[in-house]
């Protein structure tokens, strides 16, 4: 990962010390990629005695999607959850491609989220990400849906755009839900 970033500075003629603060994602997602990312931009904001903000990985999703639907009037960002179940939100697109948050970021079954969205009337929703296939038809039956591209995943860009829009969070793990041990050791309780 810093080999990428390191790569990624060189091509774009940054120099590490150029660099003003870190902007990392905080999630929701898997328990073990948001430590290392995180552990990750924590580390190299300390090395560069610079700052390091987070931001939500879904939001900058849902920026993507923004981009690519610019009719939509909601975004639904899904990312793969496994178990069954897919993290994701739900924002009302503004005028300037601002977001406001309609459903927080959890963890959600495909019928839940599908209720979910389907209780906020009206709009045009347009649902995206690589969580597509954890949906398993749920809201493509009624939702337009954005196949594969540059839209599936959080981008770099809109993790920093939300950041110079002071939309800052802490650089903590927002995991959305319990880890597999810590459900394993309250079914065992039970």
């Amino acid at each position: 990962m810093l080999e990428a970033a390191h790569a990624l500075m060189q091509a774009d003629g940054v120099r590490p010390g150029e660099l003003e603060r870190i902007v990392v994602g905080v999630g929701p997602g898997g328990f073990t990629g948001l430590r290392i990312g995180i552990a990750s931009a924590l580390g190299l904001a300390q090395a560069l005695g610079i700052p390091c903000v987070g931001a939500s990985s879904l939001e900058a999703l849902a920026l993507s999607i923004a981009e690519a639907a610019p009719t939509a009037d909601v975004v639904v960002p899904v990312l793969d959850a496994r178990r069954g179940e897919v993290f994701t939100a739900a924002y009302r697109v503004r005028p300037g491609s601002d977001l406001d948050e309609l459903i927080a970021p959890s963890a959600l079954a495909p019928e839940a989220l599908e209720a979910r969205v389907g209780a906020l009337g009206g709009s045009q929703s347009v649902v995206g990400g690589s969580g597509l296939v954890a949906l398993a038809g749920a809201l493509q039956r009624s939702e337009r849906v954005l196949g594969d591209g540059p839209h599936s995943s959080p981008r770099a860009a809109n993790l920093a755009k939300l950041a110079s829009a002071g939309r800052v969070l802490p650089v903590v793990p927002v995991y959305a839900r319990l880890p597999d041990a810590e459900r394993t050791r309250r079914e065992r309780a039970t």
